[in-house]
């Protein structure tokens, strides 16, 4: 395994850990959140940083390698982080689970994908 293959790995994780039941559509969302962070300038503007900042405080499971979610995240998870993919989040910088979004969220919802909404 190079760097490049293992910081693939970590934010594949990072993505799955953020909806680990939802289609692999909203997971591939979460990583544009993750790319979003990052052109904003979090975590010196990393997406490798950006990902295992989220993982340092999300603990949790590990996906199951056989789960065709998970195996489509993998498939898909280049096109999104190379910029082939059109942004669906709207420009998102912040995600939650609906059934944790306040009366009064802090910031425009752009979309919902899953069982997530994406703000900033």
């Amino acid at each position: 395994m190079d760097a490049s293959t293992f910081k693939a790995s970590i934010v594949a994780l990072a993505c799955w850990r953020a909806a680990p039941t939802d289609l692999h559509q909203a997971q591939l969302a979460v990583c544009q959140v993750f790319i979003n962070r990052a052109k904003e300038g979090w975590f010196e503007g990393d997406l490798y940083e950006n990902c295992a900042a989220f993982l340092a405080e999300e603990t949790g499971g590990f996906p199951d390698p056989r789960d065709p979610q998970f195996g489509q995240l993998l498939i898909k998870l280049e096109s999104v982080t190379s910029g082939m993919v059109t942004d669906k989040t709207g420009g998102a910088v912040y995600f939650m689970h609906r059934s944790e979004v306040p009366e009064k969220l802090a910031g425009v919802v752009t979309t919902t994908i899953g069982s997530l909404v994406f703000y900033k």
